[in-house]
């Protein structure tokens, strides 16, 4: 008698390979002097859990190294990740994912951040759009970065929160740096959303790369699917996107 393979349903479909967006962010400009004042505020803004270690992991590794003071801000609970998950397992998975960000942050700031976590149902961040703006206003502080999702970003959570910290940003004169997600699995690089006049390009050092990988890994739920049946949100294929060193941002001009 011989075993059968269990048949995972696919969560997260193969995009674009990882190899067709190396040319353009290669070949962008990357900053000339990053914001790095010992003691100046750093507030990431991650739509998920695990999305500030995948957008802006190795720049905030950096930053807090030189001395900056972080702050990591979880937008929604992360809940939703996986379809047919009944209340009691998505009640589960958030608090999963809480401790997974606690275990990521510590890997990625060495001097240590206080997360905050606003816990908007996972998927309906559009839906508290005008609320996220509001409260972001209040959370940043003065002379400080903003490090927040890119609003072209293909995903409505990412938009939403995108959107909303580019107009508290705004609204404080704060300086903005936008990180996509799942722009180099799914959007072209000569795609119209893409604005080569502000994007740029930090390119990690070998250390900067491993404590990236390290919090990534710290997010285990995503990478090893909790749920018999499915694969994982952050399968091989996607994680190979952000294993390349280059850590691409937009820098929008504020007003």
């Amino acid at each position: 008698m011989t075993d059968q393979m269990e048949v995972h349903t696919e969560v997260t479909a193969r995009g674009l390979p990882a190899s067709l967006w190396r040319p353009k962010l290669e070949a962008a400009p990357t900053p000339r002097l990053l914001p790095i004042v010992a003691g100046r505020p750093v507030t990431v803004i991650a739509p998920h859990p695990d999305d500030e270690s995948l957008g802006a992991g190795g720049l905030l590794h950096r930053l807090t190294t030189a001395g900056c003071t972080p702050t990591v801000v979880i937008v929604t609970d992360g809940a939703a990740g996986y379809p047919g998950a009944d209340p009691a397992q998505r009640h589960d998975l958030a608090r999963t994912r809480r401790r997974e960000t606690w275990a990521a942050i510590r890997e990625l700031c060495q001097k240590g951040a206080q997360p905050i976590f606003l816990d908007i149902p996972d998927g309906e961040a559009a839906a508290h759009e005008d609320e996220l703006t509001d409260r972001f206003t209040d959370l940043l502080p003065a002379d400080g970065l903003v490090l927040a999702p890119w609003p072209d970003d293909p995903h409505p959570d990412h938009q939403a929160v995108g959107r909303a910290a580019r107009i508290a940003a705004t609204r404080a004169g704060r300086e903005l740096w936008q990180y996509p997600i799942w722009m180099r699995h799914s959007v072209q690089p000569d795609d119209a959303r893409v604005d080569d006049a502000t994007l740029t390009v930090v390119c990690l050092s070998a250390a900067e790369r491993q404590a990236k990988r390290r919090a990534i890994l710290a997010h285990e739920s995503q990478i090893r699917s909790p749920f018999s049946g499915y694969g994982p949100v952050l399968p091989d294929h996607v994680l190979e996107l952000f294993a390349d060193g280059l850590e691409p941002f937009f820098v929008p001009r504020i007003p």
